[in-house]
């Protein structure tokens, strides 16, 4: 009873995100590639785990990108296929994906690699029958699962494939998604505190060590079982605050030592390559900021000089203001000193006038 009401409450966010969506007052998730699609987006994508670990790992943003849940699925119908699935929280906590990790036995024919790019999961999907496999196109042909190795001992050993499937919560993709939850059988969950939280890059960086771990697949030791199983463990092993459901897996695998060990190593060379990279950035932000310094002392020295050029420019011009004043002065004296001395002139001529007429 316990266990239906928590499927269930693990089911309602999901259904009020799409009722949202087909309203149209969905917000939109963040792009951030490798975990969230577009809410109108009809199909999820899947990428195997090494270029899904390059695509986190070169985007900053997932460091920010916690996980919220992991919970593990068993298929009851045809293979029993196990998986697990990660409920991860965007940056700023409005959004949520949906990240499904999962081991299949590798590609039939020449198609080995055709899932190193992102793919559509109507082009590329792990499946639990032989029946589903008839269904996908030629061009892309799916993962084997422990049924196709059962019924073929000579496949019983190949090469892993280890695969990743992401969509938005509430999305038309998540929907899709969702259903392969749905045909599935609820095992357990690990839920992260606060104080001790999982970020989507520390979890593409133990999907990565656990796949280069053992990248074998073999019916017997290293299937899909084993890959969840050692996930499973590991998480508990690294996050000690975590919070664990009953379950009872019948086998307990001793790889998830030897992953966490590796997972250590692994995150302390990216934790050094990131500070490494956090202080190149502080040096360039450092020499930008001088640069910055430099300029603006530049503009500021060239600007007082131009305040003295003009100064003294001014300086200039009313040094010849008042010498043109002390000319014009000049002028007007010698202008009133010669006005002064032809009226004098003028004044001694009368003088003699009168002096003839007298004598006469």
């Amino acid at each position: 009873m316990v266990l239906n009401e928590r499927i269930m409450f693990k089911k309602l966010p999901r259904f009020l995100q799409q009722l949202l969506r087909m309203l149209g007052m969905a917000p939109k998730p963040p792009k951030i590639k490798g975990l969230f699609t577009e809410n109108d987006q009809a199909t999820f994508f899947s990428i195997s785990v090494q270029p899904w670990h390059n695509i986190i790992q070169d985007n900053l943003v997932t460091s920010n990108c916690f996980v919220l849940v992991v919970s593990c699925y068993k298929m009851q119908k045809g293979a029993e296929h196990e998986f697990l699935q990660f409920d991860i929280s965007s940056p700023d906590k409005v959004h949520t994906c949906i990240v499904i990790a999962e081991r299949g036995g590798g590609f039939r024919g020449r198609h080995r690699d055709c899932s190193d790019a992102m793919q559509p999961a109507n082009t590329i999907a792990p499946v639990d029958t032989m029946t589903e496999a008839a269904t996908l196109p030629d061009a892309m042909m799916p993962l084997l699962s422990s049924l196709d190795v059962a019924e073929d001992p000579t496949k019983s050993q190949m090469g892993a494939h280890d695969l990743v499937s992401y969509a938005t919560l509430g999305s038309r993709a998540s929907a899709e998604l969702g259903c392969k939850c749905e045909k599935a059988t609820y095992i357990c969950t690990l839920t992260f505190s606060e104080k001790d939280r999982l970020s989507a890059t520390q979890i593409a960086t133990l999907l990565y060590v656990t796949s280069k771990h053992e990248p074998t697949y073999s019916i017997t030791n290293t299937q899909c079982y084993w890959f969840i199983k050692t996930m499973f463990d590991a998480l508990k092993s690294l996050f000690m605050s975590t919070q664990e459901d009953i379950m009872n897996f019948p086998m307990k695998p001793r790889s998830a030592v030897e992953v966490c060990d590796k997972y250590r190593v692994a995150w302390a060379a990216l934790a050094e390559e990131g500070e490494q990279k956090r202080r190149a950035e502080q040096w360039q932000e450092e020499e930008r900021w001088q640069e910055r310094e430099q300029h603006q002392a530049a503009e500021e020295a060239a600007r007082i000089e131009h305040e003295k050029h003009q100064a003294a420019e001014e300086q200039h011009q009313a040094a010849e203001e008042q010498h043109q004043a002390a000319e014009e002065q000049c002028q007007a004296a010698e202008e009133e000193k010669m006005k002064a001395v032809r009226g004098h002139g003028q004044q001694r001529m009368q003088m003699r006038g009168y002096c003839e007429i007298w004598r006469h």
